[in-house]
């Protein structure tokens, strides 16, 4: 009986099945693949893609980021045909396979079709999830949870909404799959990015965790009903135990994601605190500060400024926008306090910063 609820159970979940985009066949693929860039952005000194090789086996394309846009992307495009899309629903990881000769941080960008909201016509209006790859020496293979794929919040300016339009992503609708450019690397630095591998797996731990429970917990009831058979008749007694399998979660990583959350989404509130965090998450001040610091060995207080800075080092390269407007954006509420942290951490002040990162470029 247990190897037959075993198959069963295997037959049900499929905990090995996995989709694989790459390898691939090329006359059976259901996906296009393109080359993109900024170049729409910005004609004049755009970033370009070269050199585009695919095979049954990987793909790989050159390219180098132009200066003609603030921002320079270059990539290529996996795009789901026709109607159809990417069915990611059963699967909880991305497998990856991936070198590159000058990058150090390549981008899988994920857009998924949102009913109501995604218009085809309109790339920007499928919902972007990012994942940044953060390269190792002599390390080709990486795995990630798909839920450490985040939107961006330039997305969400893009397309003038916030997180809170919308609802959970619709796994089942992933139109397109983007291998994009290094994001430390400098403009007009040649790069090649080869993909062997991308592949879709399920979380087969789980599984082998829940098998086990369910065979234990079958065990033991079968064991108490045997049990219950040798015992003299006169002292028989009818035992009747319903049993229902441990279901396993990983409490803390949720109450870490909603603590993120709900900090990336109002680090823009001067009066950000603890306390605020706890009455949107139900968690305690003690255990918030607790999450921060066994993740990121960082204070709330560091943790938020950190956050906070780094969206203003991106905003500062935008020369049109005042020092004073960058540091109410991003939460600070008096120029005098942005400045004196800003440069304690960075060791300079946000106009010098701007004029050494002016000149650089």
């Amino acid at each position: 009986m247990p190897v037959i609820l075993f198959s069963l159970f295997y037959l049900w979940r499929k905990p090995h099945q996995t989709l694989s985009i790459i390898p691939f066949a090329a006359d059976t693929a259901n996906f296009l693949i393109y080359s993109y860039s900024d170049s729409l952005k910005s004609p004049d000194n755009a970033s370009s893609v070269y050199n585009i090789n695919v095979n049954d086996t990987n793909i790989s394309f050159s390219y180098k980021l132009g200066e003609g846009y603030l921002f320079p992307y270059a990539g290529v495009t996996l795009l789901a045909k026709g109607n159809s899309f990417f069915d990611l629903t059963s699967y909880d990881y991305m497998e990856l396979d991936i070198q590159a000769t000058n990058g150090k941080r390549p981008q899988i960008i994920m857009g998924v079709h949102t009913t109501g909201f995604t218009n085809p016509e309109k790339t920007l209006s499928y919902r972007y999830i990012v994942k940044d790859v953060d390269l190792k020496k002599d390390q080709h293979h990486y795995t990630f949870a798909l839920d450490q794929f985040i939107t961006p919040t330039w997305w969400y300016a893009e397309n003038n909404v916030s997180e809170k339009d919308f609802k959970s992503l619709e796994l089942d609708k992933v139109k397109i799959i983007n291998i994009q450019n290094c994001q430390l690397l400098g403009k007009n630095i040649p790069d090649t990015i080869i993909i062997k591998q991308l592949t879709f797996t399920k979380n087969v731990r789980q599984f082998y965790l829940i098998t086990c429970m369910v065979l234990i917990g079958y065990c033991l009831i079968a064991g108490i009903v045997v049990y219950n058979k040798k015992k003299p008749k006169e002292k028989v007694q009818k035992v009747e135990i319903q049993y229902t399998p441990v279901q396993i979660t990983r409490q803390a990583d949720q109450d870490l994601q909603k603590v993120v959350d709900f900090i990336s989404n109002n680090y823009q509130d001067s009066e950000l605190s603890l306390k605020k965090i706890q009455l949107a998450t139900g968690l305690s001040e003690n255990k918030i500060s607790a999450l921060i610091k066994a993740s990121f060995r960082l204070t709330f207080k560091q943790y938020l400024n950190n956050l906070r800075l780094t969206e203003a080092k991106r905003l500062l390269m935008d020369l049109s926008l005042p020092v004073s407007d960058i540091a109410y954006k991003v939460g600070y509420g008096n120029i005098s306090h942005f400045n004196r942290v800003f440069k304690e951490s960075v060791g300079i002040s946000p106009n010098d910063y701007r004029k050494q990162n002016k000149t650089q470029s």
